[in-house]
């Protein structure tokens, strides 16, 4: 796995458990301590597996989007996957 797929678990994990449906960058940050850039390259691979949307930002100072909304298959991601690890 990639860099940039295990911070999008981290960036998944922590929208659910933190009950965050939508975050802008800050909040993303605060939720996983990851940096921006660290975000920025993340957040597409969420878009990619079709988990997260984003809402762009036409000022991009320190995030590539203004926030990030979970969709439903995020948290049918999260719990196929994520429930059955800690589950053990």
């Amino acid at each position: 796995m990639d860099s940039n797929h295990e911070n999008a678990m981290i960036i998944l994990k922590a929208m659910v458990e933190g009950s965050r449906r939508r975050g802008n960058g800050d909040v993303i940050r605060k939720l996983t301590n990851l940096g921006c850039d660290e975000i920025n390259n993340a957040v597409p691979c969420l878009e990619k597996m079709k988990l997260v949307k984003t809402l762009p930002d036409v000022n991009k100072v320190l995030f590539d989007f203004f926030n990030v909304t979970l969709l439903p298959e995020g948290y049918q991601y999260y719990h196929d996957n994520f429930e059955k690890i800690e589950s053990y």
